[in-house]
């Protein structure tokens, strides 16, 4: 048996600069890692199967793509056994199945003795995902193109709150959201998602409205939105503030404290 770690990343900003003729964007962000994890478990097997504690698809989700995939370019017939134990929120703009995926890939490259690095950033990048190089990259990064070129590796090592509503977000939809600006500016306090956010998602809408009826205008100014969301979070929130969100949990959203890492393999 093989067992990875997945973590997690925040995007401490993210900026859509242009979108190409491809219907891919460009952006401008900086990764985050952080120490929140899922935990797979690889055995070699007969039949390929998937086993998860949430409701994925045992046909259809980002580590089977992966296995999928690596069979394909690499001429494998790769069949395993597969366990997610999932703690990362999915579609919550954390990375969690894109982290799943560059771990898959770094399991098939140790287990066929493959060079990670022979892996081509791009084709992962438009194969299996924007978020996937990364993970595979592991370091806290900033980054450019459609995130798969990795500017300068810079970690904040920071604290974080983050504030998760048990909402998924379709990161196709809100790139099609006329409320998504898109220019070459870069504002490293900004996610351009937000406005999308909270103009195509009612849901979101309606959780960013109680939150902040319940917290202090000094903390409202210190709420980041990661990813497309729909995931909040504070960098190096005070122990007050800690206490305040801590207290308002309800049945609607989760939350959890995470530290940065500089890297993670």
């Amino acid at each position: 048996m093989y067992k990875y770690k997945s973590c997690a990343k925040l995007n401490s900003y993210l900026n859509i600069t242009s979108k190409l003729s491809n219907g891919y964007h460009e952006l401008s962000t900086h990764f985050q890692l952080i120490d929140l994890f899922d935990d797979i478990e690889f055995s070699k097997n007969t039949v390929l199967t998937f086993s998860s504690n949430t409701e994925l698809d045992p046909k259809n989700n980002s580590i089977i793509k992966a296995i999928d995939w690596f069979n394909r370019k690499f001429n494998k017939r790769g069949v395993f056994k597969v366990s997610l134990n999932k703690n990362i929120p999915i579609g919550a703009g954390l990375g969690g199945g894109s982290s799943n995926c560059a771990s898959t890939l770094k399991f098939l490259c140790d287990f066929y003795s493959v060079d990670l690095n022979t892996l081509d950033m791009d084709e992962v990048c438009f194969d299996l995902g924007a978020d996937v190089p990364i993970f595979l990259y592991g370091k806290s990064s900033y980054a450019a193109g459609c995130g798969q070129i990795f500017t300068k590796d810079y970690s904040h090592n920071s604290k974080y709150i983050l504030i998760a509503p048990n909402l998924s977000v379709s990161t196709k939809e809100l790139f099609q959201s006329n409320h998504l600006y898109i220019g070459p500016q870069v504002d490293e306090t900004k996610n351009n998602f937000f406005e999308a956010l909270i103009n195509e998602s009612e849901e979101f809408n309606a959780f960013t409205n109680f939150f902040k009826k319940n917290i202090p205008n000094s903390m409202q100014n210190k709420l980041r939105l990661t990813g497309t969301g729909s995931t909040l979070f504070i960098e190096n929130p005070l122990q007050a503030e800690i206490e305040l969100i801590m207290g308002k949990i309800e049945n609607n959203f989760r939350v959890f404290r995470v530290k940065g890492l500089e890297y993670y393999h």
